[in-house]
């Protein structure tokens, strides 16, 4: 039920969104060395994390939340993307560095507050420090994998999958699922930095409070994946005088520069998530 509610409002919101940010002429600019392909989507409407988080919001406050420390987490991810998303629009995008700051101190507040809830190393201070890598890591990860129409959304509703008893996790899909009506190729909307951090750090709050942190890194493959082909590939331009070990990075613009279309990069990912989401659970709860 909490599902198919986020669902349905997700999908109404999401398309108003969209309706509205294209009547205003407000649209996404896209990256001029990027495939050929993209070049096409330029304009096309974003930051539809924004109506997907107020119908995730709708639907459990009338459920209750369950985890409100990790919702806030979200919360807080979501407004730091949505600033990005924004200072790009109007003038120009966060520094990385200026990004970063915001996003350690929130996940430093998220850290602190569940420190001794769960514990992975039997040292706080460790503990704390592993929780802080986890959370604005996934959110620069799923950042990253955000750059295929569908993709970002597919993998994350396959990485939620093991929480659905939780209301905030169910509506999180249903909301997803909403999105991706819209955002099946040619996409009408994009989820924006607000809606790819805010779903990353959603994803490591529930797997980390549920004390399966180690298990996230198997599971989210193809998100740790994407951002270790950004890392290496900035690492090895630098340190070669600008040469690339992938065509592209991300990896899925690699892999699309090899000649596979949106819909198999997407299709296969999900799939590897799928299949390295299942192997992290049965390791998970058969520990």
């Amino acid at each position: 039920m909490i599902l198919a509610a986020a669902f349905v409002l997700s999908w109404f919101l999401v398309g108003a969104w969209a309706r509205v940010l294209r009547a205003r002429g407000l649209g996404k600019a896209v990256r001029a060395d990027g495939p050929p392909a993209h070049r096409l989507k330029a304009g096309t409407p974003s930051m539809a994390g924004v109506p997907m988080a107020a119908a995730v919001a709708a639907v459990v406050a009338l459920t209750g939340l369950g985890r409100p420390e990790v919702a806030a987490l979200a919360l807080g991810f979501l407004l730091i993307g949505l600033a990005d998303d924004l200072a790009g629009s109007l003038r120009r995008p966060l520094r990385a560095r200026e990004k970063l700051v915001l996003q350690f101190a929130v996940a430093g507040v998220f850290s602190y507050a569940v420190l001794g809830r769960v514990a992975y190393t039997g040292w706080p201070p460790l503990d704390f420090l592993f929780l802080l890598l986890v959370v604005v890591g996934a959110a620069n990860a799923m950042n990253f994998t955000d750059g295929v129409d569908g993709l970002a959304a597919s993998v994350g509703a396959v990485l939620l999958l093991p929480f659905l008893g939780a209301p905030l996790a169910a509506a999180a899909v249903g909301a997803l699922l909403g999105f991706l009506w819209h955002n099946a190729p040619p996409a009408r909307v994009f989820m924006g930095d607000a809606g790819s951090e805010a779903l990353g750090v959603l994803i490591a709050g529930l797997w980390l409070l549920a004390g399966a942190g180690f298990y996230l890194a198997l599971a989210a493959v193809v998100p740790l994946a994407e951002l270790l082909s950004v890392v290496v590939q900035v690492l090895y331009f630098r340190r070669t005088g600008g040469r690339r070990i992938l065509r592209m990075a991300p990896l899925h613009h690699h892999f699309e520069l090899g000649g596979w279309s949106e819909g198999k990069v997407v299709l296969r990912f999900a799939a590897v998530t799928a299949a390295a989401t299942a192997l992290a659970v049965s390791l998970w709860r058969g520990a």
